[in-house]
């Protein structure tokens, strides 16, 4: 028996730059789910496999940046923080030149062989491998025996945070496996640790996590058009009604096994077991993506040390977190128009949220939630056998609500409605079938269908995902749901022109200050290109420039403050901290 229920999902053909933000399922087949590439012949007299950088592509290109002196914006997406990209860009590269550098000598083979039971050899077959967030390496033994080994990449997690997003998936690849039958890797190996921290990897290379490779081919790779004359996440549109069954029905199945894992309180999952030399506690906040988001590209670290009773207590908080975002990233707004607009969208919108929560699961059971799973997690035999072998990349992964868990998938599309491809325009967006198998699981389809009908889904949406702005899809279908007038209602009590003003006002001064800023970065980011500084220098000098501007910030958070984080753009190369001026505070805090 089939229970259908419609999801109502918007969308517009991505562009280009959003197409490698699925994470790079790098389990699979050789030539899917992620990027194989080689150093030119006149870098390097070394034959392949080799890891190369790219710019990341699941942000707008730093040239399409919005700045207030170009007030019609063109994406309905909060800018990123550019002087921290080109940081991270820098980071990199020099993690890719360590790399290959520890291939080349022979170190990494010989490393890996040292977790083998028998201590076989290995070979690296291939080329590197990585996706948004890893680097991944298929590794071969001599007994044929075959391992991914990965590694975070350097510039794309955020620096002080690389042990946490590595122990967090190990654990929850271990429940997963213990608890579901759902196909996740398995960790290795006997008598050994199947992962460590950066403390214990003598490579250099960070924290590793190593299981069992998975092969198959990518179904993100599988359901794209590739002679699309426009590149999309998009499923195309040939594909059998057969074809699309057997898929929703499998990935269906999983999400009912993660549903039945109840849990008695929102927060990080326990780090899995290490020596007492290498032991860490969990904080009780999860790292979330979209806190990594916000903590990686707009700057701004939140505090994580507080646990939470209750739904309404954790959306609140997380709605707190794009309030900071827009409060201390020098470029969250274009201007002092749209200043005044975020304002007060983002105030309405915490007050909105004790109506959005559904009441028979505010203070628990809470629920195992993977942030970033969908279709482009899955790796299938073939392309001729749908069957599902393999659910990998399970980072961002913690115990949250159970309304957030059994909100309408967004994965029905293969993306997710918050960047500028979704921009609203004023006319009903299609609407979708997912089917969930059985009335025996009506529970979580009555979910899902609530957070349809109430709106939930659209701040869950929100809720999920950084750099939102009041005029994205989400945002406007939530708008609609309460009606312009309650909406417009909501905002006219936070309508106090002279907060307004004076937010505004130092907000512009702000972009003023990052536009100089990001000039100056980026000249000594040309002068790095053309050979007159080196990676190190730059990172030196951008780190003089950046610091005191987060030193200076109206919020000083303990746990993860702008130290740690400065501190990790240097130790990429010095395994030094670069000193620092204790600045006053000089701004006062809107409160939400």
């Amino acid at each position: 028996m089939t229970e259908c229920y419609h999801v109502h999902l918007g969308y517009d053909v991505l562009d280009a730059w959003t197409l490698s933000s699925t994470g790079g399922a790098c389990y699979g087949h050789p030539s899917v789910g992620k990027q194989n590439l080689v150093l030119p012949d006149h870098e390097t007299d070394q034959s392949p496999p080799y890891f190369v950088h790219l710019a990341p592509l699941n942000r707008l290109p730093h040239h399409t940046r919005i700045s207030h002196s170009s007030i019609e914006a063109h994406t309905h997406v909060m800018d990123t923080n550019a002087l921290v990209d080109l940081v991270h860009e820098v980071q990199g590269q020099i993690c890719v030149d360590k790399v290959n550098e520890t291939h080349r000598l022979g170190r990494l083979c010989l490393w890996v062989s040292t977790f083998h039971p028998d201590k076989l050899p290995c070979e690296l077959e291939g080329s590197f491998h990585h996706g948004a967030f890893n680097a991944g390496m298929k590794m071969v033994f001599s007994d044929r025996t075959v391992w991914m080994v990965r590694f975070p990449r350097e510039g794309e997690i955020c620096d002080g945070y690389t042990d946490e997003k590595v122990a967090m998936e190990v654990t929850a690849l271990r429940l997963i496996r213990e608890r579901t039958a759902i196909p996740v890797p398995r960790v290795r190996v006997p008598r050994v640790r199947a992962w460590g921290p950066a403390a214990t990897n003598p490579l250099g290379l960070g924290p590793f996590i190593i299981m069992d490779f998975i092969d198959g081919v990518s179904l993100s790779d599988l359901l794209q058009d590739h002679s699309a004359e426009r590149p999309s996440r998009l499923m195309r549109e040939d594909i059998s009604d057969h074809d699309v069954e057997i898929i929703y029905r499998q990935m269906a199945g999983f999400l009912l096994q993660l549903f039945r894992l109840d849990f008695e309180q929102i927060g990080s999952l326990p780090p899995p077991p290490l020596t007492e030399a290498h032991r860490f506690t969990s904080l009780p906040r999860p790292l979330t993506f979209k806190a990594h988001s916000i903590l990686q590209n707009g700057w701004f670290p939140g505090d994580r040390t507080k646990g939470f009773a209750t739904t309404t207590e954790y959306f609140q908080y997380v709605v707190g977190q794009d309030w900071k975002q827009l409060v201390h990233q020098p470029n969250s707004v274009c201007g002092e128009y749209d200043a005044q607009n975020k304002y007060m969208a983002f105030k309405a919108l915490r007050s909105f949220v004790p109506d959005l929560i559904h009441p028979k699961y505010n203070h628990g059971n809470f629920k195992l939630i993977c942030d970033d799973l969908g279709l482009a997690n899955l790796i299938v035999r073939s392309k001729d056998d749908l069957t599902v072998v393999g659910v990998v990349d399970l980072e961002w992964s913690y115990i949250g609500p159970a309304q957030l868990f059994g909100s309408a998938p967004w994965w029905l599309l293969q993306d997710r409605p918050v960047n500028s491809a979704w921009d609203y325009n004023g006319e009903e967006p299609p609407e979708i079938a997912a089917r969930t198998p059985g009335h025996e699981e009506k529970e979580l389809s009555s979910l899902v269908k609530w957070s349809q009908e109430s709106g939930a889904m659209w701040l869950h949406i929100l809720l999920s995902y950084g750099f939102n702005d009041h005029r994205s899809f989400p945002f406007t279908k939530l708008r609609q749901h309460f009606g312009a007038d309650g909406w417009a209602k909501r905002e006219k009590e936070f309508d106090c022109a002279e907060e307004l003003e004076a937010f505004a006002l130092r907000k512009v001064g702000e972009l003023d200050k990052y536009d100089e800023d990001l000039e100056q970065i980026e000249e000594n980011k040309a002068f790095m290109d053309n050979g007159r500084m080196t990676k190190e220098e730059f990172i030196l000098a951008a780190a003089a420039i950046i610091e005191p501007r987060s030193s200076s910030s109206s919020v000083v958070n303990n746990e993860a403050s702008s130290d740690k984080i400065i501190s990790g753009f240097v130790n990429v190369f010095s395994g030094k901290q670069y000193p620092r001026k204790t600045c006053p505070v000089s701004t006062v805090t809107p409160a939400l």
